[in-house]
């Protein structure tokens, strides 16, 4: 075979290797839409852009989100709602398209956040803070990190795992405090808002 054909056989394949990388769902960076900002959401990038979240902008893998003096929510093209409270952060750790379903996770840094899921979602949300995480999340639920986490769930269960280990089944209308260290301080029902504001 002669050298001019072998590097007219290489520069083929280096071509369509290229073309499929970069048009295939899975394989490139997936961007999910925002549909509507309140507030100041700050976005540093995967490749060091800052800029302030704006309807119509798209998050990706690797964006960090923070608040600062004020609370903020934004909300995705699929109605999934997030809110942060002043001075909280947030990482999208990936963002994938699987079978024509999304998979992100989150990764909460610092403050409070409430994340609300549609009933009907068909994608797919892991979250994790610390060493905890819940996969496949279907709820409405608030993260709070203070001295130690506080997490509540409004609705469906859940595992929460530590460490990937399965630490417990967290039923809807639970309140949970726990220790960065994998323990739970203290487990309750909630029957109300009133509840909530009591913890």
């Amino acid at each position: 075979m002669s050298s001019f054909f072998q590097k007219q056989l290489i520069s083929f394949f280096l071509f369509n290797f290229i073309f499929i990388f970069f048009n295939n769902p899975t394989l490139s960076a997936l961007k999910t839409t925002v549909t509507e900002v309140n507030n100041d959401v700050f976005v540093l990038d995967v490749y060091g852009k800052r800029f302030n979240l704006k309807k119509s902008d798209e998050i990706k893998s690797g964006d960090f989100l923070k608040t600062n003096n004020l609370p903020a929510s934004f909300i995705l093209k699929n109605k999934t709602k997030i809110c942060l409270s002043a001075n909280s952060s947030l990482k999208i750790t990936t963002s994938d398209l699987i079978k024509e379903n999304y998979e992100i996770t989150f990764q909460f840094r610092s403050g409070d956040l409430y994340l609300s899921i549609p009933i009907n979602s068909i994608d797919k949300y892991n979250i994790k803070f610390f060493n905890y995480s819940i996969k496949n999340s279907k709820n409405d639920l608030v993260l709070s990190e203070n001295s130690e986490l506080e997490l509540i769930n409004y609705r469906n269960s859940f595992n929460l795992f530590f460490k990937d280990k399965k630490n417990k089944k967290v039923p809807p209308l639970t309140f949970l405090k726990l220790s960065k260290g994998g323990n739970i301080i203290n487990s309750s029902k909630i029957m109300n808002s009133d509840d909530i504001k009591k913890k």
